[in-house]
């Protein structure tokens, strides 16, 4: 069966309405995307590739590295900007709320993208740990702005984790397997780690998560997330 063919007219009208930060995000999806020696076509125009040339093309640091970096700098008020008012006097996210965002969805792509391919039957625990330690500082920053603490991002209305625009459908299983490789032998963390993220998170399709819980559970942390 062949995939429809997409109207590209049609796209890019759908793009034109789209935010300063949804738009940043797709940028970088893209660069990821295409092939370096075709970076030119896409942003040659915008951006001095030159400047760029010598530098690594892969991040040097592991992924819990990136992750803690991140949480720090954000913390820290790193992305914090006061709110902007356009041209039609409407108040519009800070670069700085929308660089969070884009940053906050590479990192989280990223944990996604290990757990997909990294959380294999006889993983060594170190692996499974990074991945669900990432997700984790990603977590408590979601917390963190969800009790109404105003110094990492500053919001056009009254803005909350929903702001983030995390799929969390995508997410939440995958932080599921990794807490089922490192709670392996002790099921009952890993139903009480589930019950939290599930409550924070996903309260409103609890029993679909469940169900993705027990699908990479164990037999005793199944049996665990039975008895709840």
């Amino acid at each position: 069966m062949t995939n429809p063919l997409i109207d590209s007219t049609a796209v890019i009208a759908e793009l034109r309405t789209l935010s300063r930060g949804s738009l940043l995000i797709i940028a970088e999806r893209a660069i990821e995307l295409i092939p370096a020696d075709q970076l030119h076509v896409l942003i040659g125009d915008f951006v001095e590739l030159a400047a760029t040339a010598g530098r690594p093309s892969q991040p040097t640091q592991t992924l819990l590295d990136q992750a803690r970096e991140f949480f720090d700098a954000a913390m820290a008020g790193h992305y914090y900007g006061a709110v902007e008012i356009n041209n039609r006097g409407r108040q519009e996210q800070s670069a700085g709320t929308d660089a969070f965002v884009a940053e906050f969805d590479r990192l989280l792509r990223r944990c996604l993208g290990a757990s997909a391919t990294d959380m294999k039957p006889g993983l060594r625990g170190s692996s499974a740990h990074e991945v669900r330690d990432s997700f984790e500082l990603f977590f408590a920053l979601l917390r963190h702005i969800d009790e109404g603490n105003d110094e990492v991002l500053a919001f056009s209305d009254d803005g909350s984790s929903l702001d983030v625009g995390v799929n969390w459908r995508v997410v939440l299983p995958a932080y599921f397997e990794c807490l089922a490789e490192t709670e392996a032998s002790s099921p009952e963390e890993f139903t009480r780690a589930v019950d939290k993220a599930i409550a924070e998170f996903g309260g409103h399709d609890r029993s679909l998560y469940i169900d993705a819980a027990r699908a990479v559970a164990n037999a005793a942390q199944s049996i665990a997330l039975m008895r709840r």
